[in-house]
């Protein structure tokens, strides 16, 4: 056939060697080309394409323009003599539509698998208990739903200071703590780094960082609760990334999430800390002090009762407000002066309650320098008021069967009067007089 002969035709034809080198071709095609083609291989002008719509003949194929990829023809192929005759016709529309058919598609399937991974990730958010638990539960969700090769969660401690709590942080060996503290503490919307020039644009290290852990993208979002940032989660990639529009929301959502479990788990942990606390002076509460004597040593335990002297006459003189300095004051120092083992609480009013495992000895030690700390000079106090302490102690005794802590606490209050009776500032060991200031 003359390629020729069909110059009229509304469709290319196409004369190929057998090397698939174009020896001819129609007007149309030409045109459709725009560009000589005479003498090129095939593969220079056309380059064959998935077909992403059903309804293609079988033995057509569709092929796509090599230097503008939204244009494509259907081709049909005939063997003729050494070569072979291509007829193709126009069908770039077909294609164009069939590719926006196919990226809606892959959208779909991605939007549905995300909303699937934010549904489990809600799902496993709820049951979480801890700060380290979600923050765990963050960081394998969001390095899942982007493939991350690394993914890491900070928050931030009462200073304002970022401590990564899940995950694996890349940039740790490249980036200071300090700076990593600052890139969170300015990051309150979700951002993508895809480039150097990104990285160094959002934090002044980030780009070196970047660069010396071989880290090619990141996003990072704030978990963030009515305006207050408690922490950010950051996914990071070691290969060229690009993100799609959903993948902002997507971290939003998560992000969104956590924070608002976060901000629960916190709320529990105070609420509990608040019923077994003293307000004034953060120890723990008579509550407290009852579920913690449960789990003591009975048969070696000891029990140091104490009553503040003259807090009395501060509030009288100067009020509650200084009164409340001085408890919180007492209660530093007896946290100075205990032991690591020793358990501490605010009994009531001035009194205080120390267990500890300890025999009489020990115990008696103990309480010494609990009464020498106590009645050092308080230095918001003027002169003329003092405050000292009288101090009971009791001993765990198997012979006399005085093991409960209760029982304890009851022979330590009596031997406290003991002591207060006897002038104060003094200790007394159930019913023996130890020691006086």
């Amino acid at each position: 056939m003359d390629v020729c002969d069909v110059d009229s035709l509304p469709v290319g034809v196409i004369r190929l060697d057998r090397e698939d080198r174009v020896v001819a071709a129609n007007a149309w095609f030409r045109r459709w080309a725009g560009e000589d083609v005479i003498g090129r291989p095939l593969s220079d002008t056309l380059v064959r394409v998935p077909d992403f719509l059903d309804g293609g003949g079988r033995n057509s194929v569709m092929m796509a323009a090599v230097r503008d990829p939204e244009r494509a023809v259907l081709a049909v192929r005939a063997a003729d003599g050494d070569g072979a005759v291509l007829t193709v016709m126009d069908a770039s529309d077909r294609y164009v539509s069939g590719q926006r058919l196919r990226d809606s598609f892959a959208l779909a399937d991605r939007t549905r698998n995300r909303l699937q991974l934010i549904i489990d990730a809600s799902i496993a958010f709820s049951d979480a208990t801890s700060e380290e638990r979600l923050s765990e539960i963050l960081a394998a969700a969001a390095a899942k739903a982007y493939g991350a090769d690394e993914s890491a969660v900070f928050l931030f401690d009462e200073h304002a200071h970022a401590h990564r709590v899940a995950g694996e942080n890349p940039l740790d060996l490249e980036m200071s703590a300090a700076a990593i503290t600052a890139a969170a503490r300015q990051l309150h919307s979700v951002v993508t780094i895809t480039s150097r020039a990104e990285a160094d644009g959002f934090a002044p290290e980030l780009g070196d960082a970047m660069q010396g852990a071989g880290v090619r993208a990141l996003i990072a979002a704030p978990l963030e609760v009515e305006g207050m940032t408690l922490g950010v989660f950051a996914c990071f990639f070691r290969h060229p990334r690009v993100f799609d529009a959903e993948a902002g929301p997507l971290a939003e959502a998560l992000a969104g999430q956590a924070a608002q479990t976060l901000a629960t788990v916190r709320l529990q942990r105070q609420l509990e800390h608040a019923a077994t606390h003293d307000e004034t002076t953060d120890l723990p509460n008579r509550r407290r002090l009852d579920e913690i004597a449960r789990q003591v040593d009975h048969a070696r335990a000891a029990v140091i009762f104490i009553d503040l002297d003259g807090f009395k006459d501060v509030n009288d003189q100067l009020g509650h407000d200084v009164g409340d300095e001085v408890l919180r004051e007492v209660a530093a120092r007896l946290r100075q002066h205990i032991r690591d083992v020793d358990v501490i609480a605010r009994y009531g009013g001035d009194e205080f309650v120390v267990v500890c495992d300890a025999d009489a000895e020990v115990a008696t030690e103990i309480a010494a320098r609990l009464r020498e700390a106590l009645s050092e000079e308080y230095s918001f106090l003027p002169a003329g008021l003092c405050v000292g302490a009288s101090i009971g102690v009791a001993i765990a005794d198997v012979s006399n069967g005085v093991l409960g802590i209760d029982r304890l606490i009851r022979d330590a209050d009596q031997a406290m009067y003991l002591a207060k009776g006897r002038g104060g500032n003094q200790i007394a060991v159930a019913g023996l007089a130890v020691g006086a200031g």
